[in-house]
């Protein structure tokens, strides 16, 4: 059975450039989440690119040893999901935070490769993942509790 993806009609708003971007939340990941994820993004095709401070290197195995760059440089990652590039800033928490440009999500298709990309990240992780304005984490417009049950439309954000 194939998770419930919203149809573009009902999610297009969310993806109206309005000079911010949107962020991707993987809640209460925990070090285990954020390995989980990391070993993912290592095995995703295209594969992801990971950066120091914007020069391209080799991503770390362990989480704790990305997390340990932070004292001296700023890593990053990128992988795109169709036409849609995820960026992953490393910030230290037991949220993962990834932001995309809501311009990059103008037709089904870009909405659909985003959506199955929410989905995969919610698997791997084991934790909900919720899509958000930039830097307003409660402000949910999109969640996934578990990939399985596919990701649902917070209408109340509408406006």
């Amino acid at each position: 059975m194939t998770a419930p993806i919203p149809a573009w009609t009902d999610v297009a708003w969310i993806f109206e450039p309005d000079g911010s971007l949107r962020d991707l939340y993987v809640l209460d990941a925990g070090p285990e989440g954020w390995q989980a994820v990391l070993d993912g993004l290592r095995a995703l095709d295209p594969p992801s690119v990971f950066e120091i401070d914007g020069e391209p290197a080799a991503l770390p195995a362990r989480i704790e040893d990305v997390f340990a760059i932070w004292g001296n440089a700023s890593p990053s990652l990128r992988w795109n999901a169709g036409e849609v590039q995820v960026n992953l800033h490393f910030f230290r928490s037991d949220d993962i935070e990834f932001d995309i440009d809501p311009a990059d999500v103008c037709e089904p298709e870009d909405w659909q490769a985003l959506a199955r990309f929410i989905l995969w990240l919610a698997e791997k992780a084991g934790r909900p993942v919720i899509l958000t304005p930039e830097n307003t984490p409660d402000d949910i417009q999109l969640f996934c509790r578990k990939a399985q049950d596919g990701i649902e439309v917070n209408n109340v954000a509408e406006g």
